[in-house]
């Protein structure tokens, strides 16, 4: 049967004048798959997954990377001790001041990646049009190109401050970190890179991940994010719950769009299996 449906809309659609007409219909299923809803965090799915996690879990410790000016899980897990760390200086002031004197807020400016040392953090440039629409930063990089190749902007750079999540951990006298958030603008994966050790001893629990475009520029796929996390099954968020993102295939798989991934362990399923 699938087969002679396949058929038929060869031979109807597949045929330059459609081409558009089944762009549309790509993208629309891309954001019914969960990609592309960046809209709000309604629409990305990250609220409701914080609000049905709070009703089961009560997390102590929450490591915010690519804070911008929120703490991941502020709202929603009022007992726990959140770090935010966000490497922009224009940013990381506005971020002080949100938060001043929330002592369970701490709040660093450096950027976290696979190693320790410097880097320069690139932004628009001040005239450029999407500057304007940015107020926060929120698109800044540690990768040059991702704001001259996707944004198709002139870019500044700013001298910044790097540590790895191992030396981090241990600098703040951290056993365990149970909420890891990486949003990095294509480098998480190098921000697990530099959790090796943390993530060898299990001492990180649940682990969400912005994946995207950027990743082209920064060359990681997703299966690279499933090798550094054995033990691990991920998810894609949906506006209202999660999708299995089992059975890897690169057709499926590798969807260079907005998304954000949970990566679960093994002994940590039963917190949202009723969201899948």
């Amino acid at each position: 049967m699938n087969i002679l449906f396949f058929k038929f809309y060869r031979w109807i659609f597949c045929r330059p004048f459609f081409y558009k007409f089944n762009n549309h219909l790509f993208k629309l299923s891309l954001r019914g798959l969960g990609v592309l809803n960046s809209e709000v965090a309604s629409a990305t799915g990250e609220d409701y997954l914080l609000e049905y996690l709070s009703r089961k879990w009560n997390p102590k410790i929450i490591i915010d990377v690519g804070s911008n000016t929120d703490a991941y899980g502020h709202k929603f897990f009022p007992g726990a001790k959140i770090f935010a760390i966000e490497p922009h200086p224009q940013t990381f002031k506005k971020l002080k001041t949100k938060f001043k004197g929330i002592s369970r807020v701490k709040k660093f400016n450096f950027a976290m990646s696979n190693q320790n040392g410097q880097a320069k953090l690139w932004d628009f440039a001040e005239n450029t049009e999407l500057k304007r629409t940015q107020p926060t930063s929120q698109l800044s990089s540690l990768n040059r190109d991702v704001i001259i190749k996707i944004h198709g902007q002139k870019a500044q750079g700013f001298k910044v401050q790097k540590m790895t999540l191992d030396s981090f951990a241990l600098q703040q006298k951290l056993a365990k970190i149970d909420f890891l958030k990486i949003d990095t603008e294509g480098h998480e994966f190098q921000v697990l890179q530099g959790a090796k050790q943390l993530l060898a001893d299990k001492k990180i629990d649940i682990i969400q991940f912005e994946f995207n475009e950027m990743n082209v520029i920064s060359g990681s796929f997703l299966r690279d994010f499933m090798q550094i996390l054995p033990g691990h099954k991920f998810f894609r968020l949906m506006p209202r719950g999660l999708y299995s993102l089992d059975d890897y295939r690169p057709l499926t798989h590798e969807l260079f769009g907005f998304q954000n991934i949970l990566a679960v362990p093994d002994d940590k399923l039963d917190l949202i299996l009723d969201l899948v």
